[in-house]
Order: structure tokens, then sequence, then C-alpha cells
């Protein structure tokens, strides 16, 4: 789940709004900020992402207007269900997960150098040097 980086605590949410709520965005996005939430992103009329604490999430679950509210990747199951426009803000949500889930992952933690196609870096040229020098001398050495 991303974490809000203004250090307070939060972490970002998708918030799907009751399609039958017709004033269900600006109430809601009235209960974020009195929660000392931030809207990061208004997808009108039916879907929301916010940075807000734990106890804000929790607060805003319990809000008439408010169908759901997803730290995680949005189960299948419900994108299949989903009205188009909400199921492409649900995608972009999941898109949006994936992508901080991979920049937090690093680059080459599952893979050694002596992994296969891999080698290790070229030394520095002082080094090369030195052990062309003594090749060299092995080579000299056997004549």
């Amino acid at each position: 789940m991303p974490k809000d980086k203004s250090g307070r605590g939060a972490q970002q949410v998708f918030i799907q709004l009751r399609p039958e709520a017709t004033e269900g965005l600006e109430l809601t996005i009235r209960a974020i900020e009195e929660m000392n939430g931030r809207v990061l992103l208004s997808l009108p009329p039916n879907a929301i992402v916010a940075s807000l604490a734990s106890a804000g999430i929790e607060k805003l679950r319990g809000e008439p207007n408010v169908l759901s509210v997803d730290a995680q990747e949005i189960a299948d199951d419900r994108l299949l269900t989903a009205p188009s426009a909400d199921r492409a803000a649900m995608i972009a949500w999941n898109e949006h997960l994936a992508r901080q889930q991979e920049r937090s992952k690093p680059a080459s933690s599952d893979l050694s150098w002596d992994a296969p196609g891999r080698q290790p870096p070229d030394p520095p040229r002082h080094i090369q040097e030195m052990l062309r020098r003594r090749e060299q001398e092995m080579l000299d050495g056997d004549e």
C-alpha cells in the first residue's frame, strides 16, 4: 500500500462512491478534508484517490456516500462487476500500486553476480594493469 510522502503517517486509498449519491463526491471530499486528509485525485462522478491516516480511513468507510475504501489492489471480481467508468479508475489504481511496488523493490534483489549471463564489473584500471603485468611475468617465466 502506498505511503504518503508527507511524513504524516498517512496512506493512499482509492475511494469508490455510491452511484446513487448525486452529491457524494463533494460531500466525501469535504469529509476527507475535515479528517486532515488530502484529495490527490478526483475522478467524477464516483471515485477519489486520497491520502488519509488509518483512523480517517476507518471513519470514511462509515460515510453513507462511500461504497468502498481500498488501500490494496482491487480484486478482479470487483473489476468485472463495476460500471465501465469505475472499472477504468480501478484499473488505474491497480496499475499505480504495481508501479509503487516496482519502485520499492531493489533493482537486482533476486540475482547474484554468479547468476547465468551475469559478470562482475571490470576492476579499476590500475588493477587491470597489475594483472596484465603478472600474466606477462608468468608467460615470460615459462620460456
